[in-house]
């Protein structure tokens, strides 16, 4: 009881200050639809969204509405005016689909309700089931997002980009790497040893690595005394706004202070690379890693890999974990890339 009311008491405040910036601010820029689960890699997102929007968009005020918002009673009795001169961002993300239908739900609500708005779906990867289910889905999002005249939607993976040309054929589609590159080398300030291997796994409806070989992965790594830490980029609690550099900043460190990564998250992949960290990938339920690791195919300490491939993987564990440390850098320009696709929307 005592949390319902203090979790109450933190939307109204959220709500007046959300109410209080829409009046004091003329420009205005909303990011509608972040996070408050546990899913580090969308807090990380977010957080890259407004990064990136500040670097094109300095004079503007970001008012970030959360999903827990958008869709409660409260936004109705505040009623947050979003005027027809407001530039609307949409939260990125692997949920763009059938995989996640809330999160569909408030793209479609958006869209339909701002017609007269320019609005950007941040970088995001599609996916619809092949089934009645997912061609409704599909069939209710390729209206919704036809029918709007000044839409634009980032895909971050070239599997997605081809199926937005197909389906959303009306809309502005882009091509750009996921928002949290944008973060690149925010730790780089940090000095760390680095240790062991750090692992970032899955647990969700979205697992398809099996334990087995992750099992005799630690086999090798007791057996050969290199010490790891099994983690994930998601906490079971929520996460608000307040808390969301603290709670993503964990993770980036768990990452920074690790020889080598091991992981089946995209977002563990990511946080890898914008650390300078070795890192070995799995593939994903979906294409979001097998295409979006493309980004990082000039970075030769980026392995994607499959479970078929345990003698490799002992090799690379054994070169980067050894008694010398290899450094590495990114050579990528993925962040200005992403930069450069907001500022060209």
């Amino acid at each position: 009881m005592l949390f319902r009311i203090k979790n109450m008491i933190y939307k109204i405040m959220l709500c007046c200050k959300i109410k209080i910036y829409t009046i004091k601010y003329n420009k205005r820029i909303f990011l509608i639809g972040t996070p408050w689960y546990g899913n580090l890699g969308d807090h990380a997102i977010t957080l890259g969204e407004k990064f990136i929007i500040n670097k094109n968009f300095p004079y503007y005020k970001i008012i970030d509405i959360p999903y827990n918002i958008y869709f409660s009673k409260l936004s109705k009795i505040f009623r947050f005016k979003i005027s027809s001169n407001d530039i609307i961002y949409l939260q990125g993300g692997g949920n763009l689909g059938s995989l996640y239908p809330q999160e569909e739900k408030l793209r479609r609500d958006v869209i339909k309700k701002y017609k007269k708005n320019k609005i950007i779906i941040m970088p995001v990867s599609i996916f619809f089931h092949n089934n009645d289910f997912g061609k409704t889905e599909l069939e209710k999002s390729s209206k919704t997002y036809n029918n709007h005249p000044n839409l634009t939607i980032i895909s971050r993976d070239e599997v997605s980009f081809n199926f937005a040309k197909k389906y959303f054929y009306k809309v502005n589609n882009i091509l750009a790497p996921d928002a949290v590159t944008s973060l690149d080398g925010i730790l780089s300030d940090i000095d760390v040893n680095r240790k062991g291997v750090q692992f970032f796994l899955r647990k969700d409806i979205e697992k398809i690595l099996s334990d087995d070989i992750i099992n005799k992965i630690k086999f090798y790594l007791n057996k050969h005394d290199i010490q790891y830490n099994i983690s994930d980029t998601t906490v079971s609690y929520e996460v608000k706004e307040k808390q969301r550099e603290k709670e993503v900043f964990s993770r980036l460190i768990m990452a920074r202070k690790a020889r080598l990564v091991i992981t089946d998250r995209y977002h563990g992949l990511i946080f890898s690379v914008i650390t300078h960290t070795p890192v070995i990938v799995f593939k994903s339920f979906d294409t979001k890693i097998s295409s979006g690791v493309k980004w990082f195919k000039d970075l030769e300490w980026v392995y994607y890999l499959s479970d078929k491939d345990i003698d490799k993987i002992f090799k690379i564990i054994q070169y980067y974990c050894g008694k010398e440390e290899r450094i590495v850098e990114n050579k990528t320009n993925c962040k200005e890339i992403v930069i450069n696709a907001v500022s060209n929307c």
